[in-house]
């Protein structure tokens, strides 16, 4: 989400001329003053400044859930208004009693206007026009995540259907469905086995609809895919996969974890026992963090990209923003994917 201050300023001059000359109509009675009736530039002076501290309400108040809210940070957000309020009531007091009484021998309130009075007067000020700044964040951040949902509700459609495209590809679904057929005429007890992974893999794949899945059932899918590779190998694939107890009942988005293993059997070299295929899932200070690395082939035959590593990268910056961060790194015999989710985001 961008921030729009010229939007807000003309919200905010909207607001003021339609409320301010309201509000002086019915303290005062004059239709007069409520046009502002501006009549030296002494008066004209005093309405700038007035609208400055105004402004400064508004503002503040837009910057701090601007800066704080989208992140998770809801209760520092609310929290931080206090000390706008204070700053925009300072800034008033230097330019309307210090810099008026200075310049122009006047003040806007009267000698020996105590501070806790002048603080506690324009505590009225603070909460209209802070309600302004908040007001119009909460309808851009609305209309923002409005836009986000159908952003990644889309992007969920392309991910389901290139999961069948590409991900599972026709290469390796013809490899697996004869194996499954070698399987049943030699009345194997993998046949069952196999069958039922990938059914249970597919289902997973086109029918999860939960925005998030706890992630011991993610893991249970991504044991399925690779169990699927041993069986279309009939091999021991040396994969060394590491799970902490404690992050299993996290939530995630559904078949994001996959494809990165994915990748790996598409362009690892997963038979050397000396550099297995590893595969962890830690929590590590305030992060749930992800990491599969391999050894890379010298040749690769299949150039068939799975879903593609990109294709998850929109979906993480779609789904997390800010509360994830993806490092890949490779050298010439080696690759790795590092992927961080706050837990905030879990």
């Amino acid at each position: 989400m961008k921030m729009n201050i010229r939007s807000l300023f003309v919200t905010f001059i909207s607001f003021y001329l339609v409320y301010e000359p309201l509000r002086i109509l019915l303290e005062t009675g004059e239709i007069t003053e409520a046009l502002y009736g501006l009549k030296s530039g002494l008066e004209f002076a005093f309405f700038i400044t007035t609208l400055i501290y105004f402004w400064v309400y508004v503002l503040g108040a837009y910057v701090v859930f601007y800066r704080y809210y989208p992140a998770g940070r809801k209760v520092l957000a609310f929290s931080l208004l206090v000390p706008v309020a204070l700053l925009a009531i300072l800034l008033r007091y230097l330019m309307q009693e210090t810099m008026g009484e200075l310049l122009f021998n006047v003040r806007n309130y009267a000698a020996g206007t105590t501070l806790q009075y002048y603080i506690f007067d324009n505590l009225y000020y603070a909460i209209i026009y802070i309600s302004v700044g908040t007001i119009y964040f909460f309808v851009q951040y609305a209309q923002y995540k409005e836009v986000q949902q159908r952003e990644l509700l889309l992007q969920n459609q392309k991910t389901e259907m290139a999961f069948l495209r590409s991900q599972l590809n026709p290469h390796f679904l013809f490899n697996i469905l004869n194996n499954i057929y070698s399987l049943i005429y030699y009345k194997s007890d993998n046949a069952l086995r196999s069958v039922e992974k990938l059914s249970s893999l597919l289902r997973y794949a086109l029918y999860e609809k939960s925005e998030r899945v706890i992630l011991k059932k993610e893991v249970a899918h991504l044991n399925d895919f690779i169990d699927l590779h041993r069986m279309r190998l009939d091999a021991e694939l040396p994969v060394q996969m590491q799970v902490a107890p404690d992050v299993l009942q996290l939530k995630i988005a559904p078949f994001l974890l996959i494809p990165f293993v994915e990748n790996a059997f598409k362009h690892g070299n997963l038979k050397n026992p000396q550099r297995p295929l590893f595969i962890s899932l830690q929590r590590r200070d305030e992060y749930l963090e992800f990491t599969v690395q391999n050894e890379k082939r010298i040749q690769e035959k299949d150039e068939v990209g799975g879903i593609g590593i990109q294709n998850v990268q929109k979906r993480l910056a779609l789904i997390y923003g800010d509360q994830s961060e993806l490092d890949i790194s490779e050298n010439e015999n080696e690759f790795k994917i590092n992927l961080k989710i706050a837990l905030s985001a879990c």
